[in-house]
């Protein structure tokens, strides 16, 4: 090295004695290398990046409520309970005196409307009947001005009878509105009623109970928690629709093994938004094979797997050295390290593509 040294020093010393001195360009990029020094070869393979949570099996859950506001009238179940599909859970505060006078209205309503009806059906039967007796008397009469008499009473019955006809459908026809609109306040009366009552859905546990008898609730407020725990899902906190969305894979990591995921949707409405309620706190993902070994409670990690790469060029991530848009590598060349500008691309926690600025077989130095 020091031999090195004087050759340099005295090429110099020459030019500045020929009375005008060169300037050399001397790369910059070459240094010296220690003897021990990790290397790593730019190697093809596929590449995706991976952006990890920390995720913990919960069971599946379902947030149980009343359509309608009220107090509740009685609470038959607490935390713990282990509950049957179809079981009823809670009743709401409600009357179905409204839903009995109506059923008691409609069937008022419709006796009296078979009488109005028979009667009606009995007085064209009448007509009828008189215009079968005006006809045998005009069949036997003689006397001119006496059959014209008869013929003109036939055709005045005729019309009576066309109008109790028309009156008759009118009649029902009115009769039928009224039981129409009667029977809808009775769905609607029924509905309120059944929305009063709360049932289980699944076969399950009970994780959460909001109040007791004569606790006041609003229509659509959660009241009731069952837990389905032999059907396990995963909760992260709060991934974002946009993060969904770069993913070309989502997986569940339990115990070393992978399972694939989706996420449950749960973008904020636009009347949550006007109320200004924030982002949820956490988010779901439901497994999409059903035979999981996956305990509740236990933890997991979800990744999502984005921007897949096939057959890049990687190094270690520890090889890659620069700050913002600059980015360079130190390719190793017999004893020096020259340093290299590259263009990165896809990254995960042990490689980085390299996009530009090497190629396959170069070999890179590693910081350890």
């Amino acid at each position: 090295m020091k031999k090195i040294m004087g050759v340099c020093m005295a090429a110099v010393l020459l030019l500045s004695g020929c009375g005008e001195m060169k300037v050399m360009e001397v790369p910059e990029l070459i240094k010296p290398v220690s003897v021990d020094m990790d290397t790593a070869p730019v190697v093809k393979m596929d590449l995706s990046g991976v952006i990890a949570y920390s995720a913990q099996i919960v069971p599946n859950v379902e947030e149980l409520s009343f359509l309608s506001s009220g107090s509740i009238n009685s609470m038959n179940v607490s935390i713990g309970d282990k509950v049957k599909a179809g079981q009823l859970l809670a009743t709401l505060s409600a009357s179905s005196a409204k839903a009995k006078n109506l059923r008691s209205e409609i069937k008022t309503l419709k006796e009296q409307n078979d009488d109005r009806n028979k009667q009606g059906q009995y007085d064209i039967a009448m007509l009828e009947e008189n215009m079968k007796e005006l006809r045998r008397q005009l069949a036997k009469e003689k006397n001119s001005s006496r059959i014209k008499k008869i013929k003109r009473q036939i055709e005045s019955e005729k019309m009576d009878v066309k109008i109790a006809e028309e009156k008759l459908l009118q009649q029902k026809e009115l009769q039928q509105l009224e039981i129409r609109q009667k029977e809808s306040e009775l769905a609607e009366a029924e509905k309120s009623v059944k929305g009063a009552e709360l049932h289980s859905p699944i076969n399950g546990e009970v994780i959460g109970t909001a109040g007791g008898s004569g606790y006041m609730v609003q229509g659509g407020d959660t009241i009731i928690q069952v837990a389905n725990m032999e059907k396990p899902r995963v909760r992260t906190v709060f991934v974002s629709s946009a993060m969904i969305a770069k993913a070309n894979r989502c997986i569940a990591v339990i115990d070393g093994k992978e399972y694939e995921i989706e996420i449950e949707g749960q973008e904020l409405s636009r009347e949550e938004i006007e109320r200004g309620k924030g982002l949820p706190e956490f988010s779901w993902f439901d497994f999409k094979d059903e035979h999981v070994s996956a305990e509740v409670g236990s933890s997991a990690a979800v990744e999502l797997h984005t921007d897949s790469v096939k057959d890049a060029l990687v190094v270690p991530v520890n090889a890659l050295f620069g700050s913002g848009e600059e980015k360079y590598v130190y390719l190793v060349e017999g004893d020096a390290k020259i340093k290299t500008a590259v263009t990165a691309g896809t990254k995960t926690d042990a490689y980085v593509q390299l996009v530009s600025g090497v190629k396959e077989g170069d070999v890179v130095y590693v910081e350890s």
